[in-house]
């Protein structure tokens, strides 16, 4: 399963389509910070979106925080404000390991970040905000025992 992770469009809702192109994407996941535009581009992709509201999407029914399994892997997807990512990540592994969680994915820092801690992978995609300096996704590949992360940029 190939996953494409954004986090942080804040409005700059098409940005995700550039990452697809020609890129077999299964599953779109939005960390929120605009969660509105994930919702936007659901009538426009055949696949499916999971998204969890950030800090900015006041209004937002979502739940914050999701735990999955997807190809035999736990995933547990925040937008990590809650957690207070932007002073480590400490929280966010210890929410991860209460979930049974062998991946994280989080956004709100708008740095793009892949490192493993207690075994468990962390994935921040960055930013894909207008006028942001960098501009950045995340593709997750997951086959059966093999997991593999990269990080792209626009």
């Amino acid at each position: 399963m190939k996953i494409l992770v954004v986090s942080d469009t804040h409005g700059n809702y098409l940005a995700p389509l550039e990452y697809m192109i020609d890129a077999e994407i299964e599953l779109l996941i939005h960390l929120g910070d605009d969660i509105s535009d994930a919702k936007e581009l659901e009538p426009l992709l055949e696949i499916p979106i999971v998204k969890v509201p950030g800090n900015c999407d006041h209004s937002a029914l979502e739940p914050r925080e999701i735990t999955l399994n997807l190809e035999g892997r736990i995933f547990f997807i925040t937008h990590g404000d809650h957690c207070r990512v932007k002073a480590g990540t400490d929280l966010l592994v210890q929410r991860a390991q209460q979930k049974n969680a062998d991946i994280v994915l989080y956004g709100h820092t708008h740095h793009p970040l892949v490192s493993k801690v207690e075994g468990i992978l962390l994935v921040n995609p960055g930013t894909l905000m207008a006028g942001s300096a960098m501009k950045s996704a995340a593709i997750i590949t997951v086959k059966s025992s093999n997991v593999s992360t990269e990080i792209i940029y626009l």
